[in-house]
């Protein structure tokens, strides 16, 4: 394990001026911006930013953070709020562990059959893809290894747990990233309003950005964007069992991947550079996913009372003070997700890697909207 980081209460101090940024933007976000918004009346019509841009506190708190860096800052976080910014990604997978209080194992047995199925073949014909089309533009292996897996399960953390695998250069793994997010945020931020104007189901919609947005971050925001009420059978459940799932098919991707790379390789270029897999999975694998499946048991043995699972008694106290808190959690994550968002960055991706990713991810997000369409009927909800 790297110890380049130092510990969470080593960064704590340095990091509350950026901590502080991004809980004084949601409270006012969500205390004045908000209720101003649904009580407006624009162009003859309440709440018209609401009802025609869909606007919530999520949308607004990761336009917030974008700002910041993009317009307020100049491009680049000062050195005063990096390190607050830093820490709201743990706020992230913090809410994510936190799900887990939303299902049980019955519940994730009865919606995942359907996902594992269609998570599984994406992921699959995903990397047949880019490998195809990494060969067909003459990209670098190592380029081509690290965007396989990128595109076909979660983005920046298989980036990150494929690239020792595939010996990628760190500034393959950020061209990656850079391709990656750029596709990304125009999905999160247009699926919504393609949600919404297709009349889709927080069950429909939920199965298809979890299959076809490319990053874990970007999954959560756009299902909270479409409906940020935190609760079984929403937008942001459903979204979210389907792309754990996806993310757990990390090690066999990896695996996969890997020998793709070394099977391609002469044995000059292998000899005695070839990866401890077991190693790299267990240093690189997403502990989030862990904390996850910890809290589904204590949730499924009844730790925080009943869940509210439709058809079953309604949710207990803690369970909706645990959503209660899960809202504010997402969106301080969220204003820092938005605050990551670099525009000169985004703009230095080009290329063949950015062609390659820009047609997988298309084909990926249109065919996942096509494909729940068509097995709409089958879907499970919880």
């Amino acid at each position: 394990m790297s110890n380049e980081s130092p510990g969470f209460f080593r960064q704590l101090p340095s990091a509350l001026p950026g901590l502080a940024l991004i809980i004084v933007t949601l409270v006012v976000i969500r205390t004045w911006i908000e209720p101003w918004m649904a009580g407006a009346v624009i162009l003859g019509q309440k709440g018209w930013l609401i009802k025609v841009f869909h606007l919530n506190f999520i949308l607004l708190g990761i336009l917030c953070g974008m700002l910041y860096r993009n317009v307020i800052f100049g491009g680049s976080m000062p050195e005063i709020f990096s390190n607050g910014f830093k820490l709201s990604r743990l706020m992230i997978k913090t809410g994510i562990i936190m799900l887990g209080s939303l299902y049980t194992f019955s519940a994730i047995v009865q919606l995942g059959a359907m996902a594992i199925f269609l998570i599984g073949g994406f992921v699959i014909l995903t990397i047949i893809m880019v490998l195809w089309l990494g060969k067909l533009f003459g990209l670098d292996r190592s380029m081509t290894g690290v965007l396989a897996n990128a595109l076909s399960i979660c983005g920046v953390s298989a980036a990150v747990a494929t690239a020792p695998a595939v010996e990628a250069k760190g500034s393959q793994v950020a061209y990656a990233i850079a391709t990656i997010l750029g596709f990304g945020i125009l999905t999160m931020f247009i699926s919504p309003f393609i949600g919404h104007a297709l009349g889709l189901t927080d069950l429909q919609y939920g199965a298809w950005i979890g299959t076809g947005i490319l990053n874990s971050g970007q999954v959560l925001a756009s299902a909270l964007a479409f409906n940020p009420n935190v609760t079984p059978g929403s937008a942001v459940s459903i979204a979210e069992i389907w792309n754990i799932m996806r993310v757990i098919s990390i090690p066999f991707a990896v695996f996969a991947v890997t020998v793709w790379y070394w099977a391609g390789q002469s044995e000059a270029d292998s000899a005695g550079k070839k990866k401890g897999l077991g190693t790299l999975l267990v240093e690189k694998f997403p502990v989030f996913v862990i904390g996850f499946m910890v809290m589904v048991f204590f949730t499924s043995m009844g730790a925080f009372g009943d869940v509210g699972i439709k058809g079953g008694p309604p949710a207990s106290g803690t369970i909706k003070t645990l959503r209660d808190v899960m809202q504010w959690v997402f969106g301080f994550g969220l204003v820092g997700l938005g605050g990551y968002i670099d525009f000169k960055e985004l703009r230095q991706a080009g290329g063949a890697p950015l062609k390659l990713g820009l047609i997988v991810g298309a084909t990926k997000y249109i065919m996942a909207l096509v494909v729940v369409l068509l097995i709409k009927d089958y879907l499970v909800s919880i």
